[in-house]
């Protein structure tokens, strides 16, 4: 039997193929411009994180990590940006609770999570803290429920969106207070605080970091944190459970993903990248300052936390009221 001829022209195109075909090699990996997606509004606190961030892969990495603020929708609008670009490493998204949220808060989303976004690690928890206006006059959780049962018109509060987590959190707190309040929306944390600080509603359920000022300028009351246990950055802040709403928790999340279909060893090298920056003492000690507690960790722990916290979502959203437009 004649074997085929193999040509140098043909020999060429075949390796071209299986180059082409071939993954992307996690010894390669980063050889150009690494783009991390924040889907939010710039110049808070989270985008401070993730700009801090890339600037650490920045040095680290020796090529451009750029962020790219992509908001909208509750955060739908970055996510679908990570899900469809190219699977190898070089878009990345900063996620945080939206992620766990979205399936059961949306009737239908551009994108599968599970299929179409990978997780890369976890950053940190990122519990809310409930706020009052000073004028109202309270200095408690039980005085405040007292307060909004007493009154004929309901209580209004700030969110940075309908869906958010700070929205979420809100909706938790009404259900498990017996209150009657009101949502106001705003576009993005600043809008939202501002409008706040300006006395326009009544309450913000902001995230720890972007409440730390107005708290310790005491503009505000703080009244309780939204986890399970009290911060480290404010420990005289009881939790929901503490103040009187016994099993109360609801507990935000930021962390790093990636297109879905990305080699496991690229996503392997990205991983061990930030856990490196995460544990530089410099890196922690920053934020920790701001309210978070960076803790790293492997690529399963972080599937499996999305996993966990998006069925408890679902449980959720069930009480809230369902999944909007």
């Amino acid at each position: 039997m004649r074997l085929p001829v193999v040509t140098v022209n043909s020999l060429a195109a075949l390796l071209l193929a299986a180059a082409l075909a071939a993954p992307v090699a996690a010894a390669e990996y980063p050889e150009r411009t690494v783009k991390i997606v924040a889907p939010f509004e710039a110049g808070g606190t989270v985008d401070a994180v993730a700009r801090f961030l890339a600037s650490r892969l920045n040095a680290k990495w020796r090529v451009p990590v750029i962020v790219e603020n992509r908001p909208g929708a509750g955060n739908v609008v970055g996510a679908s940006a990570v899900a469809q670009a190219q699977p190898d490493g070089y878009t990345l998204l900063f996620a945080n609770t939206s992620i766990s949220v979205n399936p059961s808060l949306y009737k239908s989303l551009p994108y599968d999570t599970a299929r179409d976004l990978a997780p890369v690690v976890f950053l940190s928890p990122s519990p809310n803290v409930l706020l009052a206006q000073k004028a109202l006059g309270v200095t408690t959780l039980t005085q405040l429920i007292g307060l909004a049962k007493s009154r004929k018109e309901p209580m209004t509060f700030a969110s940075v969106g309908k869906g958010s987590f700070h929205h979420i959190s809100m909706e938790l707190f009404r259900i498990a207070a017996g209150v009657d309040l009101l949502h106001v929306p705003y576009k993005g944390a600043a809008p939202a605080m501002l409008a706040f600080l300006r006395g326009d509603v009544d309450l913000y359920c902001s995230d720890l970091p972007g409440a730390i000022g107005p708290i310790r300028n005491r503009d505000v009351t703080a009244l309780a944190i939204t986890s399970a246990k009290r911060a480290a950055t404010l420990p005289e802040i009881p939790t929901m459970a503490e103040a009187g709403l016994t099993g109360f928790a609801a507990i935000g999340y930021v962390g790093i993903m990636t297109t879905g279909g990305t080699p496991r060893d690229v996503i392997a090298k990205i991983n061990a990248a930030i856990n490196e920056v995460v544990r530089e003492p410099d890196f922690a000690t920053h934020f920790a300052a701001l309210g978070y507690e960076m803790t790293g960790g492997t690529v399963e722990e972080f599937a499996t936390f999305i996993r966990d916290d998006t069925a408890r979502y679902a449980r959720l959203m069930q009480a809230i009221g369902g999944a909007i437009e």
